[in-house]
């Protein structure tokens, strides 16, 4: 009985399905995927730009806002502030403090990450390009179109720890260990 159940399944995956699915997930009805081909979009450009023209990626550009917004900060806000692994947040940091971009300072456990001036003028020199390219991206829209997309982002952004909760439960994890 069991050669016949495998028999079937392995049909079934040797299907080729070439119509769209009844069920099926249009990313202009999904938010979540537009959100994502947005992010790629910018992350994809803006690294190519940002390494040619500057010298560092967009991870590394993020950093560099980050602490122009909250000096200060340690490596696990910052991860956090941005949404980006701490691994990732880590290498950043490495290749911005080797440049010389970024110090540290350790106050007790923490370790408190700094601009230099050579990185304040990085992020200045970077971030018209920065603004410009979001420019472009709202081209059409108006002012309280603006607005309002700002807002409707950042009440996204606040829902995180719902997210963050709900894909604990689905992992069977507590939410702090994700």
């Amino acid at each position: 009985m069991r050669a016949r159940d495998d028999v079937r399944a392995d049909d079934a995956h040797a299907v080729v399905i070439r119509e769209p699915l009844p069920t099926r997930f249009p990313p202009e009805e999904h938010i979540p995927a537009l959100v994502t081909i947005l992010n790629g979009m910018l992350l994809w450009g803006g690294s190519r730009i940002y390494r040619k023209l500057f010298g560092i990626g967009v991870n590394e550009w993020r950093i560099l806002g980050e602490l122009s917004n909250v000096p200060g900060a340690t490596a696990a806000q910052a991860s956090r502030d941005l949404g980006i692994n701490k691994a990732i947040a880590s290498r950043s940091i490495a290749v911005l403090h080797e440049r010389n971009l970024i110090t540290q300072e350790s106050t007790g456990r923490a370790r408190r990450l700094y601009l230099t001036g050579a990185g304040a003028d990085l992020f200045n020199s970077i971030k018209p390009v920065a603004a410009r390219r979001e420019q472009l991206l709202l081209t059409d829209f108006s002012a309280e179109e603006v607005a309002l997309l700002r807002a409707m982002l950042v009440r996204m952004a606040a829902n995180e720890p719902h997210l963050h909760a709900f894909d604990a439960g689905l992992l069977g994890a507590d939410a702090d260990d994700l």
